[in-house]
């Protein structure tokens, strides 16, 4: 399972890599990488997917200078850097409660 103190370790080492799709994102998101740092430095793990393929991930929440939320989606792969950033985005009010950190529940 991925800890908070692999991820900062790994990010203090500029040990890790972002996916092509990440990549995608925070540059239509014009997200800066040192954001992405910041969050997986200071943020907080709201959710483990264990059973994420190809390899378990977790969500974490951090905060953006202006004060916005963001999402930062990360696994530890098996090849190094271990440390994969997935995606990055700003959580939308529609999917997430007032916190950032529960989603809310769908209406059937």
């Amino acid at each position: 399972m991925l800890t908070k103190s692999f991820i900062i370790r790994a990010i203090k080492e500029n040990r890790f890599r972002m996916t092509e799709h990440a990549t995608m994102q925070r540059l239509e998101r014009n997200i800066s990488i040192e954001d992405i740092r910041r969050v997986l430095l200071n943020g907080d793990i709201i959710e483990h997917n264990p059973k994420s393929r190809p390899y378990p991930s977790c969500l974490i929440l951090g905060w953006l200078k202006s004060g916005d939320p963001l999402h930062v989606k990360c696994s530890m792969g098996t090849m190094e850097p271990r440390l994969r950033i997935v995606t990055v985005y700003e959580p939308s009010d529609e999917e997430w409660q007032p916190n950032y950190k529960t989603r809310k529940k769908k209406r059937r």
